[in-house]
């Protein structure tokens, strides 16, 4: 349900990345846009943060009142994990307007959400609970430890790639948290690896 509410969040993260990255991607190099290119990022990722968040709370209501339970417990895990990324897409709002025009292709570049690795722990996380549930791909290969330590690989490897985009410390971390997530992956151990993956995406 974390995981639900944070790719509800990065997927608006995404969409308010694109939109000032194509207008400077459109536009000649000779000309200024970068004022109208820093208001533009101050509405999209305003627009990211409030959008993102309601569909964050529309999913946890939604799965309560299907589930037919208490809304409560999933609304706390889809507006808490989505809530520290709206504030970061807040802090950008903010600030885009006041970074040199000079800058702003380049700081641009680096605020990219990280889709990849929110990919590869998405799978990940799936492969982990398949196996604490026994439903496919568990139930047809009978070997729930075997994906289950996959999947908590890919977690760990999702984890290094999202805290770094520094080559040299994603080659260094990716193998040791992928074979540590591997090893310590259990039922009582998954909801940690979990929120560790959270806390690094945020």
């Amino acid at each position: 349900m974390g995981i639900a509410g944070a790719l509800a969040m990065l997927t608006a993260f995404a969409v308010a990345h694109l939109a000032p990255t194509t207008w400077l991607a459109g536009t000649p190099t000779t000309s200024a846009p970068e004022p109208a290119t820093g208001s533009l990022i101050r509405r999209g990722y305003l627009a990211a943060a409030v959008g993102g968040a309601i569909t964050a709370v529309l999913y946890g209501l939604a799965t309560g009142t299907a589930v037919e339970f208490d809304y409560r417990p999933y609304l706390k895990w889809t507006l808490g994990s989505a809530l520290p990324l709206a504030v970061c897409a807040t802090v950008i709002a903010a600030t885009a307007p006041r970074i040199p025009a000079a800058q702003l292709p380049d700081w641009l570049a680096r605020t990219r959400p990280a889709i990849l690795p929110a990919a590869i722990a998405t799978g990940g996380i799936y492969l982990m609970r398949a196996a604490l549930t026994l439903t496919p791909p568990v139930d047809l290969t009978g070997m729930p430890s075997l994906v289950g330590s996959a999947g908590a690989a890919l977690l760990g490897i999702a984890t290094a790639l999202t805290a770094s985009r520094s080559r040299t410390i994603r080659t260094i971390t990716a193998p040791g948290l992928a074979i540590g997530y591997a090893i310590v992956f259990t039922s009582n151990t998954s909801s940690a690896l979990i929120v560790g993956y959270l806390v690094a995406l945020t």
